[in-house]
């Protein structure tokens, strides 16, 4: 008797919160008559997700990260000429977050949330991003720089608090596996449709596949490829995923390689060299880097030469010059709004209006990134929040340095760092999903768990 109680003041309870988050819903669609057709499709998702999916919502965060290369399919109608344009990545997320809380909420589970300083820096950063609004010059822009801010601090939490076993985390690796070689083999189609043309190293920025430009889809190749290396050899000799994670590593290696990019070859060799420091038996990926250096060479000659060209023009070339350009304009508007920044997404107003572009490019450096958008409060939280990841990683090491995942996301953490110094990166949505969603799940590993 006591207990059909409880559990009939626990459905009451419930329902009463249900009630509390219907009612805004209701009011918008019946009173405000803004029954879209998105909105209807919003709530069906939501409810249907609610009652079949409601332990099985870390499946969207494993989803998110190979659908980003689907790029985007969802055009929502906001204003008279403007259609908000969103990818599927965004829509999981998001229905994730709502799906998530609601559960939270709903069964007043409020104290089994987990949050970090990590978290925390990422919520101040959306906070003062919002608040930016306030000395704002375009909206539209100002929506693009706060999403990046929103989807950072989702995709982190929501790893934080959902991927939470052995079980799940084989699943979401496995997702960011068929990423890599998804992303790898759409960079060699667009390689083939261009005609093997240098146009395809030197327009890196304004060559589109799915997901972004040529030069931001490098950049997650590159940080995705230790993490790949050392899924793999964290994986048991037997095990069947073995093949198919080395093929995912090997193509993205390959695909960085024939992209060019300085930067990103770089970097992905420092990383590579710090699992290879680490590693016991170094027979494997010394044979490895022997037979990727002798493919490239034979078979991809004119690469390997025009590599080593973009590498001895390294501070005279165009794409230096540019950047050059960009970090005198940067410190220029960085003078004129010191402490609080241009407001989310607006350096790309800015930008556009000295360098005459019809459509503007973010700075290739998140720290000065951060401070046009939000000054030394933002350049502030950057360096605290690069502080945090570098402590975290030392932890980590220290604790399970023997484990060749976290030797992995430790190295792929310094190809971020150096790749980041130089091109666009975290502030590209599709690399801060992925960036943030696995520094969740790895970031969530216990230090008695088995990865």
């Amino acid at each position: 008797m006591n207990e059909a109680i409880i559990v009939l003041n626990n459905n009451i309870q419930v329902l009463k919160r249900l009630t509390i988050v219907a009612a805004p819903v209701l009011v918008l669609v019946l009173v405000l008559n803004k029954a879209s057709l998105f909105v209807i499709i919003a709530v069906a998702a939501i409810t249907a997700a609610l009652i079949f999916f409601k332990n099985k919502t870390w499946l969207l965060l494993a989803l998110a990260a190979p659908t980003l290369a689907i790029g985007t399919v969802v055009y929502i109608p906001v204003t008279t000429g403007w259609i908000y344009e969103a990818r599927v990545a965004e829509l999981l997320l998001a229905l994730a977050a709502v799906v998530y809380g609601l559960h939270i909420f709903l069964n007043n589970k409020i104290s089994e949330l987990k949050a970090d300083k990590i978290t925390l820096l990422l919520g101040a950063y959306l906070l003062f991003s919002i608040a930016s609004i306030a000395y704002i010059a375009d909206f539209r822009l100002y929506v693009f720089g706060l999403k990046i801010a929103a989807y950072s601090f989702l995709a982190y939490f929501l790893a934080l608090n959902l991927i939470d076993s052995a079980r799940k985390r084989k699943w979401f690796l496995g997702g960011i596996a068929l990423t890599a070689v998804i992303l790898s083999i759409q960079l060699f189609v667009k390689f083939y449709e261009t005609g093997w043309s240098t146009k395809f190293f030197f327009e890196r920025n304004t060559i589109l596949i799915p997901i972004g430009p040529v030069a931001t889809t490098a950049a997650i190749l590159a940080f995705l490829a230790p993490i790949l290396l050392g899924y793999y050899f964290s994986e048991p000799r037997l095990s069947k995923a073995r093949p198919f994670v080395f093929f995912a590593f090997g193509i993205s290696v390959l695909a960085v390689f024939l992209t060019l990019g300085k930067a990103a070859i770089l970097s992905l060799g420092a990383g590579l060299f710090l699992i290879f420091r680490r590693t016991k038996n170094k027979v494997p990926l010394i044979l490895f880097a022997a037979w990727f250096i002798l493919a490239a060479y034979y078979m991809f000659n004119p690469y390997f030469s025009g590599l080593l060209e973009r590498l001895q023009t390294a501070l005279i070339d165009a794409n230096t010059q540019f950047r050059i350009t960009e970090y005198k304009l940067s410190w220029q508007v960085i003078k004129a709004h010191p402490f609080l920044g241009v407001g989310a997404g607006q350096q790309l107003w800015y930008f556009k209006q000295a360098l005459n572009q019809e459509v503007g490019q973010q700075v290739n450096n998140y720290f000065l990134q951060a401070m046009l958008d939000l000054g030394l409060v933002g350049l502030t939280i950057a360096v605290l929040l690069f502080a945090q990841l570098a402590g975290k990683a030392r932890a980590i090491l220290r604790q399970r340095g023997n484990d060749f995942l976290v030797i992995g996301f430790a190295a792929a953490l310094v190809v971020a760092f150096l790749n980041g110094l130089a091109e666009v990166t975290i502030f590209a949505l599709p690399y801060a999903i992925i960036f943030w969603l696995i520094l969740g799940a790895i970031r969530n590993i216990p230090a008695n768990q088995q990865i």
